[in-house]
């Protein structure tokens, strides 16, 4: 019987702009005549891509081959009408639920290559195997994944994980890997005000 593993999505938008929020319109009467003037307010939408299918609690369920499932992550800025540019960043989070309840796991803070280490609370291993070239684009820190460039409306970040192997198959049962994603449009000084000096190194 194959196990399945659980990938929990969260996705927490941040949205720091200078636009109106909401829909405002401006009167300005000369005389008999009267012009409209429609503002309408940046919207930033930046759904995780992974692969797998998707429950409609928004969990991604994966099928492992062994010690090892394809895990693969990006985010999407979402075409839509006035979407804006912005910067993106990711946290990987594995927990463990067992009859205990939810075990947060112990997490090597800097990655070693393409691996970050992870050790479970039985002293097993789980690894996450980052994608080859991923510091290129991505900039880690503080455990955070922080995309390098502006993503566009309609454009993608590059893959970021590719897959996660585990030292006991065992530990397919209780492994969650949560997924976090923060969006902040990329015009005036929004990132560096929520994420700090980080964001002088984003281009």
């Amino acid at each position: 019987m194959k196990k399945k593993i659980a990938i929990k999505i969260s996705l927490a938008i941040v949205l720091i702009s200078l636009l109106l929020s909401g829909i405002t319109f401006s009167y300005l009467t000369d005389g008999a005549d009267e012009k409209v003037n429609a503002f309408f307010p940046g919207v930033l939408t930046a759904p995780i891509e992974e692969n797998g299918n998707v429950t409609a609690g928004n969990t991604v369920i994966l099928t492992p081959s062994g010690t090892n499932v394809i895990k693969q992550v990006q985010i999407l800025n979402t075409q839509n009408p006035h979407e804006v540019d912005c910067y993106i960043r990711v946290m990987l989070v594995p927990v463990f639920r067992t009859n205990e309840g939810t075990l947060a796991a112990n997490v090597t803070l800097n990655p070693s290559g393409n691996n970050i280490s992870v050790t479970a609370p039985n002293g097993e291993s789980v690894t996450f195997v980052l994608a080859n070239g991923w510091e290129h684009d991505w900039i880690y820190d503080n455990g955070y994944f922080y995309y390098k460039n502006i993503v566009h409306p309609g454009q993608e970040t590059t893959m970021l994980l590719n897959n996660v192997t585990v030292s006991d198959e065992g530990l397919w049962d209780s492994l969650c890997i949560e997924v976090l994603s923060d969006s902040i449009q990329a015009e005036g000084n929004a990132a560096a005000n929520a994420w700090g000096s980080i964001a002088d190194q984003l281009e």
